[in-house]
């Protein structure tokens, strides 16, 4: 999809007004170590559910992300081989939560969305032509034939089926547990024996105990026929009500029925039932709790907690490989919780030999559960450093671990690059600022502001538990902890603090976002070098972020002087960022929602915002961390003008590619499209001018300037940036 945007070249002379205009910007450049992330504004990743789709419609397999912390969709392009962060192509897919497996339910190439639906699956057929495009082909759900009546197949949220051609007569079956306790039903598609095809979603209610085994807590009772299980010893799993399972049916031992992989809510292993009977008497006859160490001679399966498997190829070579992560969308391991296994075998044979256990997710910045990100100069050196604070990382012996990130910007006042210095800045993770349990606090939100009237801006972080703690910046970079639980301050749960001159007297005030969904407003009654908090005027602007959508907003004010006018941007547990303005002279009064493109903007749940001009050109631009421990780069749009009288459009299909980007002094321009390029430069002069008449063309840039430039190629152009060390 193509969107229409005005280009104007006069960047200089741009003062911001008070409509931010962004665009998303994966330009940005994050290293560690010296290594640059190859997708670091990816969004980070806790549950993930991975899926092969062509998403460019190349003819190539691309990899799809479903992460079940925030619902959010993160689609990769397979580039000869390696895989490229593509948020573009989220506008093509539908409203999707809990799960989503794509599968090819029709034969016709193109793999479909099988997803949740209030106690149901829905699907979305693949419909895309010249485009990505999907079509809901259910009224509400799949329904199935249970003899007296059609019902829809019942679904848990916690759940994933197992969606594979059970049979094998050529269409899409479904695995599911009871809704009553740990059996399998099996949802027999009869599209192929009604039709002659595969095209139809069909199904009857086929047997309710598939493959004659019981499920209870991570452990299984084989040999049920009719459903009955035989006495078994009291020392063994009685049967219980099912409480959580994740599914995967491959044929693991080449003999043409599918086995069963199972994952148990509150466990960390992988189990494999293997199917002793055939494909349409299907008997478990063993369980491999060690899978796919015993299967493959290879590491077991252990993610903390609750273990999902994915069957797919993410290494180009025509066979499937497997995917290990978590279902859990909390309290589970979340940086190191994609594991990856190649398959040296075949399909129905594999072999598998465990790779890396951060998948993707190691190329892209993943502070653990939820990024708070803060735009501050922490060295002095005129460039805007960023802090980020988040809930924690994963620690299965105990709490999560909560701490502060720091990213000194390494860059120059036009192209911004950032290096991840320290993890744990200041120590964080280890001071007890809990004061009542003697231990850290959680969710540490970072802001920074003069507190004590001495030009250095001190440090104040809110926690999980509502309360505030004051560090003192002595200078030199260097913070010391003067007041846990600053003031005695206490708004609730989850404290999202800004320090912000709200009533322009010349002091800092505070506001605070809260669990709740509205925010706080503290003014200070004491002086430029004694700051006093005694009052907290809740409910400010009359503000109650999500409150049509859930009860607990998590609102995460960022309060901003757009050229002299307040503008007030909301960060939310849904992920949608409020704009607000009327808020200067109307302190004691109800704010206005405005519609805008902020509230477009959206990188997944739980959005933190940190707003500021970080490549000088005069727009503010704007950094948001999510629910899954990433963030992601919104830049000042540079490309919402005009040259001359003309309008131009963004190209955002992969039809015209630039490489390298951000670049040095070449760069190769690949298009099915000739004409003419000309590049521009911040001050809309032409630079270059070249003839394109081939599919790609390479350019060299002699004494070329650090800076953003602008790529035109017969009225579509593309950014570019010139960086180098």
């Amino acid at each position: 999809m193509k969107c229409k945007l005005f280009f104007l070249l006069i960047l200089s002379s741009t003062s911001l007004s008070a409509q931010l205009n962004l665009v998303r910007d994966n330009t940005l450049i994050i290293e560690e170590n010296n290594i640059i992330f190859n997708s670091a504004l990816a969004g980070g990743i806790n549950a993930a559910q991975f899926s092969n789709l062509d998403l460019n419609l190349d003819g190539v397999m691309d990899i799809l992300i479903f992460d079940k912390s925030g619902n959010r969709i993160n689609p990769f392009v397979n580039q000869n081989g390696s895989y490229t962060y593509a948020p573009e192509y989220r506008q093509f897919f539908p409203e999707l939560h809990d799960w989503a497996i794509l599968e090819d339910y029709n034969c016709d190439g193109k793999n479909d969305i099988f997803t949740y639906n209030n106690g149901g699956i829905s699907v979305y057929q693949n419909t895309s032509v010249s485009e990505l495009e999907f079509t809901e082909v259910t009224e509400s759900f799949i329904l199935s034939d249970y003899g007296s009546n059609f019902l829809n197949i019942y679904m848990s949220p916690v759940d994933i089926p197992a969606i594979a051609d059970i049979d094998y007569d050529g269409d899409l079956d479904i695995l599911t547990f009871s809704i009553l306790g740990g059996f399998v039903e099996y949802h027999k598609n009869l599209s192929m024996e009604l039709y002659g095809n595969c095209d139809s979603l069909t199904f009857e209610f086929s047997e309710s105990c598939w493959g004659l085994f019981y499920e209870g807590l991570n452990s299984y009772i084989l040999n049920c026929p009719n459903c009955q299980c035989p006495q078994i010893n009291q020392n063994l799993q009685q049967k219980q009500k099912h409480a959580g399972s994740t599914l995967l049916a491959i044929d693991i031992d080449n003999d043409n029925d599918k086995d069963l992989v199972l994952g148990d809510i509150s466990y960390n292993n992988l189990n494999l039932l293997i199917n002793g009977g055939d494909n349409i008497n299907a008997i478990m006859t063993s369980v491999d709790s060690l899978f796919p160490m015993n299967n493959s001679n290879t590491l077991p399966a252990e993610i903390s907690v609750y273990p999902a498997s994915f069957y797919l190829d993410i290494t180009n070579d025509g066979v499937k490989d497997l995917l290990v992560t978590t279902n859990s969308a909390n309290n589970s391991e979340n940086i190191e919780s994609c594991w990856a296994y190649e398959n040296n075998g075949q399909n129905s044979l594999p072999s598998f030999n465990f790779i890396k256990n951060d998948f993707l997710q190691g190329d892209m910045l993943d502070f653990g559960t939820s990024a708070m990100p803060n735009f501050f100069d922490y060295n002095n050196d005129g460039l805007k450093d960023l802090v980020i604070g988040n809930y924690g990382y994963h620690n299965p012996n105990d709490n999560p671990t909560s701490s502060l990130a720091l990213l000194e910007n390494i860059g120059n006042d036009s192209v911004p690059r950032y290096e991840i210095i320290d993890r744990d800045w200041l120590n964080i993770s280890t001071l007890n600022l809990n004061t009542t349990l003697n231990i850290p606090a959680l969710n540490l939100s970072p802001t920074f502001g003069d507190i004590d009237g001495d030009n250095l801006d001190d440090l104040i972080l809110g926690d999980a538990d509502g309360l505030l703690h004051l560090f003192v910046n002595s200078g030199g970079g260097i913070f010391q902890l003067n007041s846990p639980n600053y003031q005695n301050i206490d708004i609730g749960q989850f404290a999202q603090p800004q320090l912000v001159d709200v009533n322009r007297d010349g002091v800092i005030d505070l506001l605070i976002g809260e669990q709740d969904g509205t925010i706080n407003y503290l003014p200070n009654s004491g002086t430029l070098n004694n700051a006093i908090f005694d009052t907290i005027i809740t409910n400010w602007g009359l503000i109650d972020v999500d409150s049509n959508l859930i009860s607990t907003g998590f609102s995460s004010p960022t309060l901003y002087d757009s050229n002299g006018v307040y503008q007030l941007y909301v960060g939310s547990y849904s992920g949608k960022t409020y704009h607000f303005n009327n808020i200067d002279n109307n302190l004691d009064g109800q704010f206005s929602e405005v519609n805008s493109i902020i509230s477009e903007i959206w990188d997944g749940g739980k959005s933190s915002i940190t707003i500021a001009d970080i490549n000088s050109d005069n727009i503010a631009d704007m950094i948001i961390g999510n629910n899954a421990g990433g963030i992601a780069y919104f830049s000042s749009d540079t490309t919402n003008l005009v040259v001359g009288s003309n309008e131009l459009e963004i190209n955002t299909k992969e039809d015209f590619l630039i490489s390298p980007n951000p670049a040095q002094d070449l760069i190769k321009i690949s298009s099915s499209v000739y004409g003419i390029i000309n590049i521009y430069n911040s001050t809309g002069s032409i630079i270059l001018s070249k003839v394109k008449n081939k599919e790609e063309i390479t350019i060299r840039f002699p004494n070329i300037s650090k800076g953003i430039y602008v790529v035109e190629l017969n009225n579509t152009v593309k950014k570019l940036v010139i960086d180098y060390p």
